[in-house]
């Protein structure tokens, strides 16, 4: 035990014990039945007296030392084990002393047997029965050989007690012990489950049961909903009242979402003061008055006195055009982010106006848009009414859906990233690009972890400007926005000059 922490220690000492303490009333008992049974053959067979005084002092003093034993040990398991070899040890002496009597000697190695076997398994169960040989050399050494197999109806009667009592005392210690160890299992399963703080499924087990929901929808097309839920300022609570009010708020929510939510929503933390909810058989609006109705909860039973704790929610109705849990998830993290971009303290669902309502410098003025050429890959409509009024002329720009496929790219973006015609997301275009050398210079060994990278950016930041230099020497400054149906990216010329430490990968 010496790896464990002091606390999982003191837990298996402790577990030792309690299987020692189980051992010494069975054994009590046992060998005070078992006496019993001895004393029967030995009055059959006229013993002398002195014949008595060994299994006398092994039934009734025997289990005493055997128990202050167990409990001074360190290890009291190990040395409840020396304790049943011990009695296959004395058990084989007392067979020779009554003289090999057939029911009692067989009823001392099939009991000494099962006590054995539900102690330490079939390894301690060859030890003790070699052990028990020893114990007959030794009483035929004593003792002498004698004989004496017939029982008299006297030592069959003794002999019951032990014979019934025994197996259902085993039986009953070996039920609490299955009994213990279901119990430890499930408790076992919901700690593997749950987070230990909020109560409500951990990450890992939360997205297993999204997936699941996920092959349902593709299965029989059952309505269902995601929710990212994420606790407004919440390093603000940390800092201003200390990791307990900010550990307060994390379990009165995950009780609040207990209290407002159906039995079947599926509730999870997702990480820190993020958590996850799974609406099965619910549509995008019906979660929407659900979590309008929770946000009024917060506001009418504030998660702490000394703050008001609001919360921000992203939501996705899951749809045929999603193409993977992947996909689903980051919609409603989208939302979430386009949420506490649009204020905090709100719901914002996919699809709805007020998701694709986007301030900042690409808002569209009224202007009609004067691509002439439009690469279209998703709906030509919704990209049209995304990119309303925005004249770029030969500014490179294009437009990527939520899971990065790429819905429309004018001329210029075509022409500088060298798009193939068989490209179909971003990850195509900047691998062609990296392959080829062309366009953007991405400077990276490992393009995949690029991606990657590139990827959470884009999710921590819905809106964000960087410098590109591409392969022929020319910068621009880009821009990334993230909406509800997708993501823009745009690239300005800059002429200013750029030295070539300066220069940055995409």
């Amino acid at each position: 035990m010496a790896d464990l922490s002091s606390e999982q220690s003191q837990e298996v000492l402790q577990n030792h014990r309690n299987f020692a303490r189980r051992s010494y009333l069975s054994r009590m008992a046992g060998l005070a039945l078992g006496f019993v049974m001895t004393a029967a053959v030995l009055l059959q067979n006229q013993s002398p007296f002195w014949y008595w005084i060994g299994p006398a002092v092994h039934c009734f003093v025997g289990p005493q030392i055997g128990w202050w034993l167990a409990r001074r040990a360190a290890n009291p398991r190990e040395a409840e084990r020396r304790n049943l070899l011990a009695d296959h040890f004395l058990g084989g002496i007392w067979m020779v002393s009554m003289q090999f009597n057939l029911l009692p000697c067989v009823l001392t190695v099939s009991l000494l047997s099962m006590d054995s076997m539900a102690g330490g398994g079939a390894r301690l169960l060859w030890r003790g029965l070699l052990w028990q040989l020893a114990g007959v050399l030794l009483g035929i050494a004593v003792f002498g050989w004698h004989w004496q197999p017939a029982s008299s109806l006297a030592t069959v009667l003794a002999c019951l007690p032990l014979m019934i009592c025994q197996p259902i005392l085993i039986s009953y210690i070996a039920r609490k012990a299955i009994h213990r160890l279901k119990k430890q299992s499930l408790e076992l399963r919901h700690q593997s489950q749950h987070d230990g703080l909020s109560g409500l499924f951990n990450r890992t087990h939360w997205e297993r049961l999204v997936r699941a929901e996920f092959v349902r929808f593709r299965r029989h097309g059952e309505a269902a909903v995601l929710v990212l839920a994420d606790l407004d300022y919440f390093k603000r609570i940390n800092d201003l009242h200390g990791h307990a009010a900010g550990d307060e708020a994390i379990r009165r929510f995950s009780a609040a979402l207990s209290r407002v939510l159906r039995e079947t929503d599926i509730c999870g933390r997702y990480g820190g003061e993020e958590f996850g909810v799974l609406l099965p058989l619910t549509s995008a609006a019906a979660a929407r008055e659900v979590l309008d109705r929770l946000r009024r909860d917060l506001h009418e039973q504030p998660l702490l006195e000394e703050a008001m704790v609001t919360a921000s929610f992203g939501v996705a109705e899951l749809t045929a055009d999603v193409p993977s849990v992947e996909a689903w998830l980051r919609l409603a993290d989208q939302m979430l982010y386009r949420a506490k971009h649009l204020g905090r303290d709100c719901v914002v669902v996919l699809g709805e106006q007020s998701a694709v309502t986007v301030p900042g410098p690409l808002e569209a003025p009224s202007a009609q848009p004067s691509y002439s050429t439009l690469r279209t890959l998703g709906d030509p409509m919704k990209v049209a009414r995304l990119l309303s009024g925005l004249d770029m002329g030969d500014v490179p720009l294009a437009l990527f859906d939520p899971s990065d496929r790429l819905a429309v790219a004018n001329p210029a973006f075509l022409t500088l990233f060298a798009v193939p015609r068989d490209a179909v997301s971003f990850g195509d275009i900047i691998r062609h690009c990296h392959a080829q050398r062309v366009g953007p210079n991405v400077v990276s060994d490992d393009i995949e972890a690029w991606l990657r990278a590139a990827d959470a950016k884009r999710r921590s930041q819905p809106q964000r400007n960087f410098l590109v230099d591409t392969c022929d020497g020319r910068w621009y400054r880009a821009s990334e926005t993230s909406y509800s149906d997708g993501w823009i990216l745009l690239l300005l010329l800059d002429v200013t000059d750029k030295s070539p430490s300066t220069r940055a990968p995409l």
